[in-house]
């Protein structure tokens, strides 16, 4: 009968491939919503309409040629300082309004003023957004209805109920929008087909960040069989083995032969837990060859107890943090180097 206490590397690490697929079916259902709400279409190819009373409401980014419009009297600006002027068109007893950019509407002359825009215009054509009244146009309708002699509901009865804005359209933040909507469906397809291919071969999961996929696959084997003997330490989540660092953390999994590490230490970070501010750990493994492994998310007694513990073990490895230390793990891993040089065939020279 197996044994249902039986620590197995290979379910973990399955499990937390499950586990990492949620996010990606999470951020790929999100995304491709968005591209649906977002008329990202409208916006690409905006509806060619004639005349500014052709508009509908259920329009969203129109390309309009305007017919005969006045101008309101009144300009705005946008957030990056852009100016625009309101005109209106008169039909049937029916208003317009339109937010045209000032730059299309310029009146030339050397007598006028700086800034001067033309009183009428014909057969103008942009590009812009159908909204619904907002803010600056609401104030602009209220000092309009008072140079009239009129209120404000009176213009809004015979108003449109939309504006045609210009100052609203905003394609490059639109195209910027749908750049990040598209890397972010790729990325999240990326990480769910490496999910679902290293659930159906957790051999693929890269437990040892320094090792070939071939290197890992034998480590995990290896360390199994540890586990196996039930030889070994733990601190919660964490197993040290004869010969192995074993983390199967409900966020990882990380396999380190203890025989390639020479230096361990942790190190603190400031974190946020749920109303109060407290410090989590980080160990950090340094081999032989310079590289480093760095394991997250301990608790500063967790992190203690699994550095007692490497320290306890047979191997030769410096624990703690400190400038002294470090110049140790330098002078180890320089002389690995200069002992993985020497062993190295010299090339032959032709002469």
């Amino acid at each position: 009968m197996e044994n249902e206490d039986r620590i197995v590397i290979l379910d973990h690490i399955k499990d937390i491939c499950k586990r990492r697929c949620i996010l990606p079916v999470v951020v790929i259902v999100i995304m491709v919503a968005l591209l649906f709400i977002v008329p990202f279409g409208s916006l690409l190819n905006p509806k060619d309409v004639k005349g500014i009373f052709n508009v509908k409401s259920s329009d969203s980014f129109v390309d309009v040629s305007t017919g005969k419009m006045n101008y309101t009297g009144y300009d705005v600006k946008n957030g990056m300082g852009t100016e625009f002027s309101y005109y209106y068109a008169l039909k049937n007893g029916k208003c317009a309004f339109a937010l045209i950019p000032k730059d299309l509407v310029k009146a030339s002359g050397k007598s006028l003023p700086e800034g001067s825009v033309k009183e009428e215009i014909n057969n103008l054509e942009f590009k812009a957004k159908v909204i619904k009244p907002n803010g600056p146009y609401k104030k602009m309708i209220s000092m309009f209805a008072k140079d009239l002699n009129w209120t404000d509901e009176g213009l809004n009865s015979i108003s449109t109920g939309l504006v045609v804005s210009s100052a609203n359209y905003h394609p490059y933040r639109y195209i910027f929008c749908l750049v990040v909507i598209i890397l972010l469906i790729l990325a999240a397809i990326v990480r769910l087909v490496v999910s679902i291919k290293r659930f159906k071969d957790p051999y693929l999961f890269p437990v040892c960040t320094y090792l070939s996929n071939e290197e890992c696959h034998e480590l995990m084997d290896e360390a199994q069989d540890e586990l196996d003997s039930e030889n070994y330490l733990q601190i919660n989540a964490t197993y040290i083995t004869e010969n192995y660092y074993i983390d199967l953390d409900t966020s990882g999994a990380f396999i380190i032969p203890l025989k390639d590490v020479i230096w361990v230490f942790r190190l603190g970070r400031r974190g946020i837990d749920i109303g109060k501010h407290s410090l989590t750990y980080t160990i950090n493994f340094i081999t032989r060859d310079g590289e480093v492994v760095k394991v997250p998310r301990k608790s500063s007694d967790e992190a203690m107890a699994i550095i007692k513990s490497i320290k306890a073990t047979e191997y030769e490895i410096i624990t703690g943090h400190s400038d002294e230390k470090m110049r140790m793990a330098a002078a180890i891993i320089r002389g690995h180097e200069e002992e993985k040089t020497e062993t190295q065939p010299e090339e032959k020279t032709e002469e």
